[in-house]
């Protein structure tokens, strides 16, 4: 049978979690269905749970093993290699995806000839149900939608993606924040987008996320690397100006937790290192970003006036540590 969705799971030492997460792919009721699970160099007993798991289903699961950990982009480029399906969706290996997931999002991104598909989700931490992309911005999108989409932001595992939409991009690897350019220039490729409210995720915040700052200095270079790959990804783009106002807004809040990072009690950073930093992320935020926070709607809808009042003492260089 043509495969309909491939479903590329990133996994480092995820042995807690993985059993369940895997369990709910390989009951998916959607048949036409590959599983590419991708081996990112765990050291605890995650291969062997994919190895078991390749055995019992070897009709659907794809196991990569890579020799050197690379992040999850890395293990997401290297699922990419694997995939065949028509739609590409992602899941996190400490996640729980309902497994009438991709049934749900394929029926709906099929049917309504959509590139993209994406459903609810549940925040255990909060304990809220979530649907990331509004109703005003599905269907045929135009530079209002897609401005709303990227200032919006979200997930790649609540979504189904058609897979050309992934032609000549990559993630960046050995690192976070790694998918913020890449999700915003699916929403620039995508042409036609849907919704629905069915609840087909479950996303777990635990304290060994990838996504979580390790640490003050590596979330710092971390932060730096996304606000250049989000300009640098999208400013050569020929509809840039469209959009121009949410990539602004999304470097200001990289820049805003750049800042919280510099400047928090906990993180021992010595003072000219903290103004290193803010030095660093000022000339950053001057190099990218060209309006006045007064002209952006987004940056005075979404930032407080706490938020604003911080980073205008940064930008001014006005700030005493």
């Amino acid at each position: 049978m043509p495969i309909k969705v491939s479903v590329i799971v990133p996994i480092y030492n995820a042995d807690k979690t993985l059993a369940a997460c895997l369990g709910n792919l390989v009951h998916q009721t959607l048949p036409e269905i590959e599983l590419v699970l991708v081996n990112d160099a765990s050291t605890d007993r995650s291969l062997s749970i994919m190895l078991d798991c390749e055995k019992a289903f070897s009709d659907k699961v794809i196991l990569v093993n890579l020799d050197h950990n690379s992040g999850p982009g890395g293990a997401r480029n290297a699922g990419l290699q694997y995939a065949s399906g028509e739609y590409i969706g992602f899941v996190d290996s400490d996640d729980l995806p309902d497994i009438h997931m991709y049934e749900k999002l394929y029926s709906l991104a099929s049917g309504g000839s959509y590139d993209m598909a994406d459903g609810a989700y549940y925040n255990e931490s909060t304990d809220t149900l979530i649907l990331q992309t509004a109703d005003s911005c599905s269907g045929l999108l135009d530079s209002k939608k897609r401005s709303e989409l990227i200032a919006g932001g979200g997930y790649l595992w609540s979504r189904l993606i058609r897979r050309e939409l992934f032609e000549n991009l990559t993630f960046r690897e050995n690192t976070i924040l790694e998918d913020m350019e890449t999700l915003m220039l699916l929403f620039m490729r995508t042409k036609r987008l849907g919704t629905t409210r069915d609840v087909v995720y479950k996303y777990n915040t635990s304290s060994t996320s990838a996504s979580k700052p390790s640490n003050p200095v590596s979330y710092h270079k971390a932060v730096k690397d996304a606000m250049q790959a989000v300009a640098e990804s999208l400013l050569p783009l020929d509809d840039y100006k469209g959009v121009q106002k949410a990539v602004e807004y999304s470097i200001l809040h990289l820049y805003q937790c750049g800042i919280i990072n510099a400047l928090h009690p906990d993180n021992a950073l010595m003072p000219m290192i903290k103004k290193a930093y803010l030095d660093e992320l000022r000339n950053l935020r001057f190099t990218y970003v060209k309006l006045p926070y007064e002209q952006n709607p987004y940056t005075k809808q979404k930032f407080s006036k706490d938020d604003l009042q911080l980073m205008k003492q940064i930008d001014e260089n006005d700030f005493i540590i």
